[in-house]
């Protein structure tokens, strides 16, 4: 099985943002061996246009601009012959119109790790690193018809400097998530969901702290820190399965329905541009 795993960070591949990029990348691919099948084999595709550092991803309007190079990432992995795709970004991007584009399951990290919470927990607590990100991933958990499962959103007070450093030092985060998880805890959150993949995967492996977190941040007083990347890379693997299978894995009566013929015809010159390139890792 081989998945794609798409970045919403973009970064020439020999650069300083692309070494930072494949750092990120190795975290989070130690964290996902944690429960990885032997036989899967993950790739992660970094886009070279794009925006290149975690402030852009906070307003909506630079975000909305870099979108649509996920969405060429998980069209090219298909025709790369990748099983399914991923992508790591917090604000599940293009997930319909993906999904309308390819016949390979694509997998949005919010929508995946909160179906996933309400197995483990009455409510989920999610904590973001700006104002507007509350709004953003608010509108998203409502989409998904999941704003009972989950308490209300907090900002967690943590520079990007600190989030980015994280990937080499959970030390840079580590106090500013504890203090509003247990802010999460007090309004009745029984489950809590990092929507930084970054911050996610540095709580899972505990990098620069292994001594003090042998096996990494997994709770905080006794209520369970979601493993969000593992939860993705289980339910990409799951959708292959099923697919696999032979079993149903998506309907395509409306919602996912794919573009007809003529559609694709008088879309042609959108449907053939394939963005700007992308490196993988």
């Amino acid at each position: 099985m081989r998945i794609c795993i798409v970045q919403s960070i973009a970064a020439e591949e020999n650069s300083e943002g692309g070494q930072f990029c494949k750092d990120w990348a190795n975290l989070m691919r130690r964290n996902m061996n944690l429960v990885k099948r032997e036989d899967t084999e993950l790739t992660f595709r970094f886009a070279k246009w794009g925006y290149t550092g975690v402030n852009a991803s906070y307003y909506a309007y630079t975000r909305t601009l870099a979108d649509v190079a996920v969405l060429h990432a998980v069209v090219q992995a298909e025709k790369d012959g990748f099983d399914a795709a991923i992508c790591t970004c917090f604000y599940d991007p293009y997930v319909r119109q993906i999904r309308q584009a390819v016949n390979i399951p694509y997998v949005a990290y919010t929508e995946a790790t909160m179906l996933a919470a309400t197995m483990m927990g009455a409510k989920a607590g999610l904590p973001v690193n700006c104002p507007s990100a509350v709004y953003d991933v608010q509108e998203l958990i409502d989409g998904y018809g999941l704003r009972e499962r989950a308490v209300p959103i907090r900002i967690i007070e943590e520079t990007t400097k600190e989030v980015e450093g994280s990937v080499y030092d959970v030390h840079q985060g580590i106090g500013a998530f504890k203090k509003v998880a247990r802010e999460l805890i007090a309004d009745g959150a029984e489950v809590l969901i990092n929507p930084c993949c970054m911050c996610s995967a540095s709580l899972r492996l505990a990098p620069g702290a292994e001594k003090e977190y042998p096996n990494g941040i997994t709770e905080i007083d006794g209520i369970p820190i979601m493993d969000t990347l593992g939860v993705i890379l289980k339910m990409a693997e799951m959708m292959v399965d099923l697919k696999q299978a032979g079993s149903p894995w998506i309907s395509r009566k409306v919602y996912y329905a794919r573009p007809t013929p003529e559609a694709l015809g008088e879309a042609k010159m959108l449907v053939e541009y394939d963005g700007s390139g992308f490196w993988d890792c």
